[in-house]
């Protein structure tokens, strides 16, 4: 995509989601201006340090996948597979993400790997994290490919839960990411993001020419611009989205599980809960909101919420996390 905007970046990738039927699988790949993306169910406020955004202009987002906050600027190249959904590859970053190490591999990089729910390594630092979101069976799987980004702009504008990066037994942000441009054969050294892009597309199509690829490209319509403006408008560049609104809260309660880092801001009035918000870096399949609409004027006790909670399957709004897990974070 041409576009350097993140925010009409991923109107265009939810709009080919959800408006468009295509034979084949399709491959997105995009470069933008220095910007933040906030995973759907993060707190922003608490994940970003706004006031340095607003100084930089970096533009501030949320996406509409799970997963945790990315800085990108014009030397990351971001990535996005759209495809029939298929419930039991939810989750399965590795089906996306192996194409795009195998050809690392062949650009020098001989150490990247896929580690964790959804993080690429290479040398036990992280140069990409990737999230993935359901609708109407269809799925995007995305990512970013941290080429030659401005690593010291991360540790700014970043702000992580100590207990996430405890959880990776690193101190800062900045010490467990790392560009993948040191790691390429010398002859790769100065490659550009473009020529980046371009080299995985020619990989992952198997292709010798970029000609023989461009036969292949969808071409957004005049009506295909007006719908993503309107997506950007509504979505994107709409602060409502990005930051929602939040009652005062009494409780908060914060856990890294196997599947996330999950926290609970709970308000309780008189033993009972009158509001709910969940935010993480967890991947679910549907709105966490739901949860918190099935729990606000439930009592705050275990049992209550076990009863509340009793016909629900957990896994589908946080996966790889238990009813169990998930009820003990609230009351213990």
């Amino acid at each position: 995509m041409t576009s350097h905007d993140i925010r009409r970046n991923l109107a265009t990738e939810q709009y080919l989601l959800n408006q468009r039927t295509f034979d084949e699988p399709l491959i997105l790949f995009y470069i933008q201006k220095p910007c933040v993306i906030v995973g759907r169910n993060q707190n922003v406020r608490a994940e970003v340090d706004l006031s340095y955004a607003n100084e930089h202009q970096i533009t501030v987002t949320r996406r509409l996948s799970g997963g945790g906050a990315v800085y990108d600027d014009l030397g990351n190249l971001s990535f996005s597979f759209v495809v029939n959904a298929d419930h039991e590859s939810f989750g399965d970053f590795k089906l996306f993400t192996q194409p795009i190490i195998d050809a690392l591999h062949k650009l020098g990089a001989t150490g990247a790997q896929i580690s964790g729910r959804n993080d690429l390594l290479i040398d036990g630092k992280k140069f990409s994290g990737n999230a993935m979101y359901t609708k109407n069976k269809k799925m995007y799987s995305h990512g970013t490919l941290m080429l030659n980004v401005d690593l010291d702009e991360v540790s700014r504008v970043l702000t992580v839960s100590e207990k996430k990066l405890a959880s990776k037994g690193t101190k800062s942000v900045r010490s467990r990411v790392t560009n993948l441009k040191p790691y390429l054969a010398k002859e790769y050294q100065g490659i550009s993001t473009e020529a980046f892009r371009d080299y995985l597309l020619l990989h992952l199509f198997n292709a010798e020419t970029m000609e023989s690829i461009q036969t292949q490209e969808y071409h957004l319509t005049l009506e295909d611009e007006q719908a993503i403006d309107q997506l950007v408008a509504d979505i994107y560049g709409n602060d409502a989205w990005i930051f929602g609104e939040e009652p005062n809260y009494t409780i908060k309660r914060e856990e890294k599980f196997k599947g996330g880092l999950i926290e609970a801001n709970i308000s309780v009035e008189k033993g009972r809960i009158i509001a709910i918000t969940i935010y993480g870096d967890y991947f679910s399949q549907k709105d966490t909101k739901e949860l918190s609409d099935l729990l606000v004027g439930c009592n705050y006790e275990q049992e209550a919420i076990e009863q509340a909670l009793a016909d629900i399957t957990i896994g589908q709004y946080f996966n790889n996390v238990s009813k169990t897990e998930f009820i003990q974070l609230l009351v213990d």
